[in-house]
């Protein structure tokens, strides 16, 4: 079925409305993986591909996590030929299905996480971005500051504890304000 006008802007709008969910829906698919920004294009290309197909009316956060998972999955195989280590695809799927059963959690854990990370001192949040989102390694980045890089390993646990203890705790005040 061909999309009118005001169809294909509401559509349009789903997807925008839903960009954030679905990042952190594959980021939780992918941990500590590169290429989640591929797949979410690579999804974003699948659902327009796709729009023809999605019910109006229907969950499109469902719709669309459900498309995000099979790309997730497909890019996991790309990097298991390519003999890279990861975990095994029953746990992949169990992690699937937990948040897609949560979307409103995941996306209070996902504001939690951007509240909790720009108020780390710089240097904190330099070293974590730097780990998180950068293609190079520690030892790098131990060369360009003058650290050892032992030692930013041990500030990288401190900082991810710190990061759970905040994360923890925003999330209890956004339960406790529904």
């Amino acid at each position: 079925m061909e999309l009118n006008a005001t169809q294909q802007a509401e559509f349009v709008s789903q997807i925008a409305k839903h960009q954030a969910a679905l990042h952190a829906y594959i980021i939780s698919l992918m941990p500590g993986m590169d290429g989640v920004d591929d797949v979410l294009q690579e999804t974003n290309m699948v659902i327009w591909e796709k729009r023809r197909t999605f019910e109006l009316g229907s969950n499109f956060r469902a719709w669309a996590c459900a498309i995000a998972r099979f790309r997730v999955m497909g890019h996991r195989r790309k990097l298991g030929k390519l003999g890279m280590q990861m975990f095994d695809d029953q746990l992949a799927e169990q992690l699937a299905t937990e948040c897609e059963a949560e979307p409103e959690e995941l996306t209070n854990r996902l504001c939690a996480l951007e509240s909790c990370l720009g108020r780390l001192p710089e240097k904190e949040r330099a070293l974590v971005d730097f780990r998180y989102f950068s293609d190079s390694n520690l030892d790098e980045y131990s060369a360009q500051c003058g650290r050892p890089a032992d030692s930013l390993r041990v500030s990288l646990f401190r900082i991810r504890a710190a990061l759970k203890k905040c994360i923890t705790g925003e999330l209890a005040l956004y339960r406790s304000r529904s």
